[in-house]
């Protein structure tokens, strides 16, 4: 599978069997329609053809009874009556097999009286079944059925033990006398006349037509077996074909209004032959023209393809470094020819480009160099840790979000008494932010407080906006702790609002009520104090954006909640421990996401 032309070939090929499989699908099943359509078509012609012979049979027979019982209305219930009526009656159909006139006792004879009259070897033979013993004609079908529903009804085929000894059917009309129910008239219809009907149906090679009463026993089956069994399918479709469990497709019909069921059954097989015979040619010539065309695709792909070896042996060559080697063009201006050239020009092009990444390689590295030593300046440029003081603890910690960053933080003793400090966040990132960031740091260490923030961040302000062509600015928040009081002189500059800590008081947000502005974005803004007292045993908690803008993977902020949250671990922890709480929740949250912004944390605890 490996060369370009047997896998072209198969590929062709599989695609174009696709293809003729796709239509041949199509094509067999509007062809299976078609003729599905036409067998049904025929089929109903055959039913109607047979409902219409078995309907005549059944209303001949109702016909008959009608008029016997207008006869015998007119002429009288005698014995001679019923007899001439009955004998002449059963003359008058072929498919009439015997006649009877059951009378109710105690209306027109007083003791049970059934006189039958039926056909056997050419002559008519009489019997009265109210004679047999153990059949009671009043307690049959034939004869309850058509007194209780007061109108002629046929029976459900059955073997009239003491009648005429035969599986027939028998349609009763009730008979009355002085609006009295005085019994039943019958003729016997025998199954063999609808078997003869049912066995003249023929369609295909091998269907045949069965007949089925309303409660589903098969009274007519080519299969003699069958007969007076229950039929397996109980849920019939009727006026079409439908397909059956055994690869049969059967058309139900009901018999006018008898209950009756006509079925026509059409073998698969036969039905489809003629579309499986064409299946099966077109899926034998489809696997010869498969053949065919792999062979002769394989023949052509190997003509084209064979230059393209040559080409795939050379650029192997190249591919081991040998950037020299160039390809012979060939003669003709073919594909390959142009292919052949291409490499010639990539090979070309890749040598210079080569030359081109080792020279910017080079450069990266040094650029790379010199922004790790200038983030080992800009964190040296972080105060060291102070002496220890029984009074007062500080501990910070710095993150840039780039090799270096524009956070900062500062704090240092005026004096025994007085410590300042300064927690800040330059505009932007990276280096024009790491630069700033030094300017102001060189400017906050080179001027003197005074004891007054206001007053130096006014200064510090001019300085910066004056020379400030790059329109950056400065969010501060710097403090001077008295430490033996707790007071604390400070100036909010747009910076994010620090907290107090206690375990008695919790934590409660520092609002700054003077709205200052930031630093150096325009010069002579008033910068006003505010003054803040520092418990023992509370912390003042500082912090840059970056701690409450930093991301998860999903792009979902840290936010307050989550710092406040944070928060509440640590009001009985120290300065230090409580830096390191904070920082091990930001960055929790924000595994497997890049540091969007410098991180500064700073934390000032009086004892």
């Amino acid at each position: 599978m490996n060369s370009i032309s047997l896998r072209f070939a198969l590929a062709s090929v599989s695609m174009a069997l696709l293809i003729l499989a796709l239509i041949g699908g199509v094509n067999y099943y509007f062809l299976k329609e078609e003729l599905l359509r036409d067998a049904t078509v025929k089929t109903k012609l055959i039913e109607q053809n047979s409902v219409h012979q078995i309907q005549e049979i059944l209303t001949q027979t109702k016909r008959q009874t009608e008029k016997m019982i207008i006869t015998l209305k007119k002429e009288g219930f005698s014995k001679e009556n019923i007899a001439k009526t009955i004998k002449k009656g059963l003359q008058q159909k072929p498919y009439f097999y015997g006649m009877a006139m059951a009378f109710e006792p105690h209306v027109i004879y007083n003791k049970p009286f059934c006189p039958y009259y039926y056909k056997h070897d050419g002559t008519i033979i009489y019997k009265d079944t109210s004679l047999n013993p153990g059949y009671n004609y009043t307690k049959q079908q034939w004869y309850t059925r058509p007194k209780k529903g007061k109108k002629g009804k046929w029976s459900e085929p059955y073997f009239d033990e003491g009648g005429g000894e035969i599986l027939m059917a028998t349609y009763g009309d009730p008979v009355f006398s002085d609006g009295k129910f005085a019994g039943v008239i019958t003729i016997d219809i025998s199954l063999k006349k609808l078997e003869k009907i049912i066995s003249s149906v023929h369609i295909l090679k091998t269907g045949y037509a069965f007949l089925l009463s309303k409660d589903h026993k098969i009274l007519v089956h080519p299969d003699r077996s069958k007969i007076m069994t229950t039929y397996p399918y109980r849920t019939l479709t009727f006026n079409q074909c439908s397909q059956q469990k055994n690869s049969q497709w059967v058309y139900y019909a009901h018999v006018a209004s008898t209950g009756l069921i006509l079925g026509i059954t059409l073998p698969e097989n036969e039905l489809f032959a003629s579309l499986n015979r064409i299946s099966l040619i077109s899926a034998i010539l489809a696997i010869i023209g498969s053949i065919l065309l792999i062979i002769t695709m394989i023949l052509i792909s190997r003509r084209i393809t064979r230059p393209l070896k040559e080409v795939t042996k050379l650029t192997e060559e190249i591919s081991l470094g040998d950037f020299d080697k160039k390809i012979a063009l060939p003669k003709v201006k073919d594909e390959i020819y142009y292919l052949s050239r291409s490499v010639n020009r990539m090979q070309d092009s890749i040598k210079k480009h080569m030359n081109e990444l080792k020279n910017a390689t080079i450069k990266e590295e040094r650029i790379e160099s010199e922004l790790n030593i200038a983030h080992s300046i800009q964190m040296s440029m972080m105060p060291k840790p102070l002496p220890e003081n029984p009074y007062v603890e500080t501990a910070a910690r710095l993150k840039p979000a780039k090799a270096v960053g524009g956070d900062f933080y500062d704090y240092f003793y005026l004096n025994e008494e007085e410590l300042c400090f300064v927690i800040a966040d330059v505009s932007g990132k990276g280096v024009p932010a790491a630069i700033f960031m030094a300017v102001t740091m060189s400017y906050l260490r080179a001027y003197d407080t005074k004891r007054d923030p206001a007053k130096f961040i006014h200064k510090l302000n001019n300085s910066i906006a004056s020379k400030n062509d790059a329109n950056m600015f400065v969010t501060l928040f710097m403090g001077i702790l008295e430490i033996k009081t707790g007071e604390i002189t400070y100036v909010n500059a747009g910076h994010t609002a620090p907290y107090f800590l206690g375990e008695e008081t919790g934590i409660m947000p520092i609002p700054s009520t003077k709205h200052n502005p930031v630093v150096g974005a325009f010069e002579d803004l008033p910068f006003e104090n505010e003054t803040i007292t520092l418990k023992k045993g509370q912390k003042l908690f500082l912090y840059t954006d970056g701690v409450t803008e930093a991301f998860s993977k999903e792009e979902v902020p840290f936010g307050e909640e989550r710092l406040e949250k944070a928060l509440e671990h640590t009001l009985s922890l120290s300065a230090e421990q409580c830096v390191i709480k904070v920082k091990k929740e930001v960055s929790h949250f924000c595994e497997g996401a890049e540091q969007s912004d410098d991180i500064t944390l700073l934390v000032i605890e009086r004892k």
